[in-house]
């Protein structure tokens, strides 16, 4: 459960937030679900307490809406903003790990509210956030791209997917070499932010000329990349 507690008052929501799918039309097509069929975005929901609900929505979705705006508008990035979109994508990537383990904890360590509403904590500064654009949408769909492509089962820390036009990963600094040369990447700074934290620092480049090829670039990193960091994962979890 996301707030960790099994009390609370329950909606059925949506993973992904009403404005990105209205954003990306998935309510007119499907997406990829559980177990692996297709629906409607719309249709796609999980139970989920009121007062995250609320929360993710004023704290994470308004804000990652303007954002996008940005990135897609060539307006840049700042390091605030960067360190907005690594805990909005582990708000997804920790919603649908949900509706596969609905009767699990998020961790020992904190439950998926505290990771994804508190200020990152110690591994800010090894956080690389990579970003990539495409020019157009291929019409052929009659959608825009949405999901996420990274999928591994302990490492909470690498996740990709492309929304719209754009294609995100959040990456650990030992692994940038990985990131395709396509993408722009920026590294956090440490726990606490920049003095500047508001200063646009990041214009990530426009290099797929459809989101055919950006999506299959990051699908096909993504393979790699999952592979690393789940290593990495396996690796820490055995010398504890």
């Amino acid at each position: 459960m996301a707030c960790g507690s099994r009390t609370n008052p329950k909606n059925k929501e949506h993973p992904f937030p009403q404005w990105l799918i209205t954003r990306t039309k998935t309510d007119r097509t499907s997406i990829r679900w559980i177990p692996g069929n297709r629906i409607p975005a719309d249709e796609a929901t999980l139970p989920l307490c009121r007062q995250c609900n609320r929360d993710f929505g004023d704290q994470l979705e308004a804000p990652m809406s303007r954002i996008l705006d940005d990135i897609e508008a060539g307006r840049g990035l700042s390091d605030n903003e960067a360190e907005l979109i690594v805990r909005w994508l582990w708000k997804i990537e920790g919603l649908l790990w949900h509706v596969s383990h609905p009767t699990h904890d998020y961790s020992s360590k904190y439950t998926l509210r505290e990771r994804v509403l508190r200020p990152l904590d110690a591994i800010r500064g090894e956080l690389i956030l990579a970003l990539a654009l495409c020019a157009s949408i291929d019409p052929t769909y009659g959608d825009a791209p949405m999901g996420l492509d990274s999928y591994g089962d302990i490492d909470g820390i690498f996740v990709s997917g492309v929304f719209s036009r754009t294609a995100m990963m959040v990456v650990l600094a030992p692994f940038q070499h990985l990131i395709p040369q396509q993408f722009s990447s920026y590294r956090l700074a440490p726990v606490g932010g920049r003095a500047d934290g508001d200063a646009k620092l990041l214009y990530p480049k426009t290099t797929f000329p459809t989101d055919t090829e950006l999506v299959g670039v990051t699908w096909l990193c993504s393979r790699q990349l999952t592979a690393a960091h789940e290593a990495y994962a396996h690796q820490l979890h055995a010398e504890a």
